[in-house]
């Protein structure tokens, strides 16, 4: 027994973490049907460009691969069949400064272990057929990295966190760089910020599916460019709930806006009593630019899970009794009650005609609040009818 082994059994230490510099295969532990598998609770650091000469890596637990840096460290592996993973593990597996090259990159899935983690900085993946599947961790975070003539990354099972930043998505012919499929669970988020996506014609930059379980407002891209004339995002867009894209170049970003008007309506909105607000009443449209708001006859309701200000218009022209003072104003579900600063009067003419009523207001609204057109007749209990009116609510960056 060596002296640094008699030391770990006096003091009980069992568990002492390695560190291995790893200049050639030689320094790997030995293989075994062409798979080396890399010791718990180590650290290889990786010095130089490693070829594995058809060997592929089996991560352990707590195993680290380090390099000096991703222009001169790299991994790959001559022989190694292009569909099998150069890297599996079922472990955390920090990975930093190294470049990664085979034609499928990664097989990581810790379906069997619970709460793993990827923490990754620096990492490259070069010429990359597919860089393949990771499944079923608690967190994926990857920084200052890139995928350079490299596609196919795919999430799978269930994840608390994906984000990536300050990376480079340089895709592949024909493919699409990053994937979430119909299986995939996110408890969190999902989010790029800081980033590029380079897809020239027939390639795609990320394909959520429609069905993928992510919370409303967390498939978040922020400060995200996107060039070269491919297809940037199919199947979640900025309409989606899900979806908040921010300060983004090349693709829209998400907006919370709605619209309702209605033009030569007749429907008249009964008035009980002198002073006492109604809702107005009559067919309504939707503009077809509404982003998440839904509309009902003469409401709008918010549908975006986080909150924000928003300015509130509205122009109408209204029929009543000639020279009735009529008064108009936002209805808010928030205050059940009409938005006092919103309140406008307007005069009929002898014809009993108004046009071009305008008022506006700010209000901050969530998920499910709602706005409404109400008038009141301050004259008498006399009818009105709204004949043409036009809502907006824009939200104020």
């Amino acid at each position: 027994m060596n002296i640094i082994d008699l030391d770990r059994k006096i003091s009980g230490i069992d568990d002492v973490k390695e560190f291995t510099f790893v200049s050639g295969i030689y320094n790997l532990p030995n293989f075994y049907n062409s798979i080396i598998y890399l010791k718990d609770n180590t650290t290889y650091f990786i010095c130089n460009s490693l070829d594995l000469l058809g060997k592929r890596l089996v991560g352990g637990q707590n195993t680290t691969i380090l390099g000096g840096s991703s222009e001169n460290c790299r991994l790959k592996s001559t022989g190694l069949s292009a569909g099998t993973a150069l890297i599996s593990s079922a472990w955390s597996l920090p990975i930093r400064n190294i470049t990664i090259e085979h034609g499928t990159a990664l097989n990581l899935d810790a379906t069997a272990n619970a709460n793993q983690a990827l923490d990754w900085f620096g990492v490259n993946f070069t010429d990359c057929a597919t860089v393949g599947t990771i499944k079923n961790y608690n967190n994926f975070i990857m920084n200052d990295s890139a995928f350079l003539n490299s596609q196919g990354v795919t999430f799978d099972g269930s994840f608390g966190t994906i984000a990536f930043g300050n990376t480079l998505f340089d895709n592949r012919t024909s493919g699409t760089s990053i994937i979430l499929p119909a299986t995939l669970t996110i408890t969190r988020r999902f989010r790029i910020v800081y980033s590029s996506f380079v897809c020239l014609s027939g390639e795609t930059g990320i394909n959520v599916n429609a069905s993928a379980t992510i919370p409303e407002e967390k498939y978040i891209l922020d400060t995200v460019n996107f060039s070269g004339g491919g297809t940037y995002l199919t199947g979640v867009t900025s309409t989606s709930n899900k979806s908040l894209f921010i300060a983004c170049v090349g693709i829209t970003n998400t907006n919370v806006n709605g619209q309702l008007y209605m033009q030569n309506n007749a429907t008249v909105t009964t008035v009980a009593s002198a002073n006492v607000f109604y809702k107005v009443l009559g067919t309504t449209t939707a503009s077809a630019d509404n982003a998440k708001y839904l509309h009902s006859n003469n409401r709008l309701t918010n549908d975006a899970i986080i909150p924000r200000k928003f300015l509130i218009q509205c122009n109408l022209s209204f029929n009543s009794t000639n020279s009735n003072v009529c008064q108009f104003g936002f209805y808010d579900s928030v205050l059940a009650t009409i938005r006092t600063p919103s309140k406008t009067k307007s005069t009929a003419n002898a014809s009993g005609r108004a046009e071009n009523v305008s008022f506006n207001c700010v209000v901050t609204h969530k998920q499910g609040d709602y706005l409404e057109i109400h008038a009141a007749n301050t004259t008498g209990a006399n009818n009105i009818t709204v004949t043409d009116m036009n809502f907006v609510i824009t939200e104020i960056k």
